[in-house]
Formats: C-alpha cells, structure tokens, sequence
C-alpha cells in the first residue's frame, strides 16, 4: 500500500516517480516542473501518468507536488451547511455574551445568568489516564509513539441559572496533539540497525456539551466538577517522511496518522477552582483539568520503512483517552 503519490523508481533509485490519476492534475503539474527548470519523463500507464525525475531535483519537484494537491483539495470541511453552522454556533455565542452583559448590568450583587470565558490549554502525557507511549513491531520495523506536550484555546459559553448551584455549558475549542513517532529497522540481508525519530501534529475541534456544579469554599473562590460530552471534529490524516543515506544504499521511510471517522463523541469530565474578585468588573479566573475518553479507537498510526528490495510495514492504534491542564479567563459583566 502506497499512502504518497510518489516513490522511488524500482528499477533505479536515482529517480523519483510521481503519479496522477487526473489528466488535468498532470497537466498542472508539468507546467510547473517547466517553470521550475526541473527535466523529467512523462510517460502514461494503466491510466495514470507517470513522471520521472531525478533524486536531485525532488525537493523542488515535491514542492510543485504539494501546490497541486493544495489547489485541488478538498475544502476543510466540505459540506457547506456544517461550514455556516458552525459560524452561526460562534456568532450565537458572542450574541449570547453580550445579551448577557446587557441583562447583568447590576451583577455587582449576584453572579451574571451568562458568562464568556476565553481559555487556554496544555495536554500532557499522562501515564495514569492511559495517554502514554506505545510499542508495535513487524518485519524488522519497530515504531514508538510518544506523546508529546500539546496546546488548545477556545470560548467557553456558561449558563448559570439562578438560586442554583448548577449550570450548563457550551462553546467551541481547538486543540494541536503533537507526538515523536521512534522507527528502529533491522535489516534481514545486512543485519545492520537504522534508526530516526520523526514528529506528527494532528489536531482537532470541539464543541462540548457540559453540565456544571460548584461548591463555594468563601465568598472568593469556589469549586466546579462537570461531566458531559464533547463533540469532536478530527482534521484531516498527517504523515511526514524521511531518508537516510548509508554509503550508497538508500533507506526511506515514512509514518501516519489516521482517522477512522471525522466526528467522534468522547466522554469528558472537568474539575477546578474558580476566583471570583470582589469587583465585578474585573475578570474572574478559573484554573483546572480536563479528562475525556472516546468511545472507541478512533486513530491509528503506520509507519513504513523501505531499503532497496526490502520492505517493512507497522501498525499501532492510538490511546482513547486525554489528559489536559486549562486556564480560564471570565470575562466582566
């Protein structure tokens, strides 16, 4: 299985080949190489087009590759009623907002009915919620996946309904997963080990779906729990490669990162500590955790390693479960 649209030619591996299925596709991409001064070999079989080009010039050729897959991609999320949905989900939240800034003119003696808070996160592997490293390892190959620190914002929406101690939230948030992906590959002809370590970033939007509870601990702070859903829009699949030269043999390799489904629906559960200054202009500050859990896998990495007729494929799902520290600014009535 090729994941890229292009690969070293089998017959000498001073070349590259990139293929097009689509003609028009084809066409772009030759006028690119001409622009660019690259030579290459256009050749058609099995109804797809082939060009050839030598390893020297591949950085630039893989350059033009990108710009015509950029142009014709598909639109981060194609269906345009999510796309509008999801702008009237954020225009509704700032209307929201500034109703509720309009109704709680005097909030200086109660807590406001709506709340607008901004917030940043930070997600750690966290080996005790099952976010940790993970091993797999087939014909030779060896691939480690190793979480690495990732990063969030977002707008949080809250609710508070009055004489209670409940509320109920909403808004919209995105976060960047960020991992170290170890390939080891041991070559059966040669016996000799190869190793490199490459990096992925996936990422994702939410919009979750909570309720909330305090505890007040004094007239300033008090404690918030919540349990709920969050609906999760996953971007599109990442991969990045890499090669090696070893005297005059040639190791490439490359690792993904898959989705199975573009939405999943995680469990999520949040608690923290919320300061509320005593004057109600000034903005409130919640800091806490957030745990959330899919449902099922929904992710799952490969990696491929590829040294002259040698070839090594390794597959790996990816944790359920997250971890993540959050900071929260409550923004003044």
């Amino acid at each position: 299985m090729r994941w890229t649209n292009y690969f070293i030619h089998p017959g000498d591996n001073r070349y590259y080949v990139f293929t097009f299925r689509e003609t028009s596709h084809a066409d772009e991409y030759e006028a690119m190489l001409n622009e660019a001064n690259i030579p290459f070999e256009r050749h058609v079989e099995d109804d797809q087009v082939l060009f050839g080009i030598a390893r020297t010039q591949f950085s630039e050729a893989l350059r033009c590759n990108h710009l015509v897959h950029a142009k014709h991609r598909t639109k981060f999320i194609p269906v345009a009623g999510l796309r509008y949905a999801m702008l009237i989900v954020t225009a509704a939240i700032l209307l929201l907002a500034i109703a509720g800034a309009v109704v709680s003119a005097n909030a200086q003696a109660r807590i406001p009915a709506w709340e607008l808070g901004v917030s940043a996160t930070g997600v750690l592997p966290l080996e005790a919620v099952g976010y940790e490293s993970i091993e797999a390892e087939a014909e030779g190959l060896t691939l480690q996946w190793q979480p690495q620190v990732g990063s969030g914002f977002g707008l949080r929406m809250r609710r508070n309904f009055k004489g209670s101690p409940w509320s109920i939230e909403t808004g919209l948030e995105t976060l960047r997963m960020t991992s170290d992906w170890g390939l080891s590959f041991v070559s059966e002809v040669s016996g000799e080990t190869t190793a490199d370590t490459l990096s992925l970033r996936a990422g994702r939007y939410r919009l979750p779906l909570l309720a909330q509870t305090k505890v007040p601990l004094n007239q300033r702070w008090e404690l918030n729990a919540g349990a709920g859903l969050t609906l999760d829009f996953l971007l599109s699949d990442v991969f990045t490669t890499g090669y090696q030269q070893l005297g005059d043999i040639y190791h490439e390799y490359q690792v993904e990162e898959n989705r199975q489904r573009r939405w999943t629906v995680p469990l999520r559960a949040e608690i923290g500590v919320l300061y509320r200054p005593a004057d109600p202009k000034k903005a409130a500050i919640y800091t806490g955790c957030t745990w959330w859990r899919e449902w099922s896998t929904n992710r799952w990495g490969e990696a491929q390693w590829e040294r002259l007729l040698e070839k090594s494929n390794v597959r790996l799902f990816m944790p359920q479960a997250g971890f993540a520290l959050e900071v929260r600014i409550i923004l003044p009535q």
